[in-house]
């Protein structure tokens, strides 16, 4: 009788300390992940904002560029067909303040070097594939002294 109490007290034990350990194991997962959006989406307003202040002044360098969302990438497109991928392995969601449950995912934002351009962006990943999406949202502008 006696072993029965105390191996239900040490198997009440074990379980605790497996639950502990399972609890901090996903919120450092989830940290993590934040952590990695935060950082994903500093960089990407750092490369547009890089492209934004290009002298347009220069014949090579148009006044309005594309941010664009193709395959789970984003990519800087103009129309001199200079392209270059910004990031990728996220979900991204541009302008997601328009967007409603009806609407479809805004897939292009167009930014002018000749004016204050808003720049809104959604950034979702995953710590696992059955987890659910955290997310990260940008709200900025671009604009310069010209």
């Amino acid at each position: 009788m006696e072993l029965v109490a105390v191996l239900a007290i040490a198997g009440i034990i074990v379980a605790l300390i497996a639950s502990v350990l399972s609890s901090g194991t996903n919120a450092s997962q989830r940290t993590s992940l934040n952590q990695q959006l935060q950082q994903e989406g500093n960089i990407i307003v750092e490369k547009i904002r890089a492209q934004y202040l290009l002298n347009q002044k220069e014949d090579a360098v148009s006044d309005k560029f594309e941010i664009v969302v193709e395959n789970e990438k984003l990519i800087y497109k103009d129309d001199t067909g200079a392209n270059a991928v910004i990031s990728e392995g996220f979900t991204y969601d541009l302008d997601p303040a328009s967007a409603d449950a009806s609407s479809p995912t805004k897939k292009i934002v167009v930014l002018d070097r000749t004016q204050k351009s808003v720049f809104n962006i959604l950034i979702r990943g995953k710590t696992n594939v059955n987890s659910p999406d955290q997310e990260y949202k940008i709200n900025t502008s671009f604009s310069k002294l010209n």
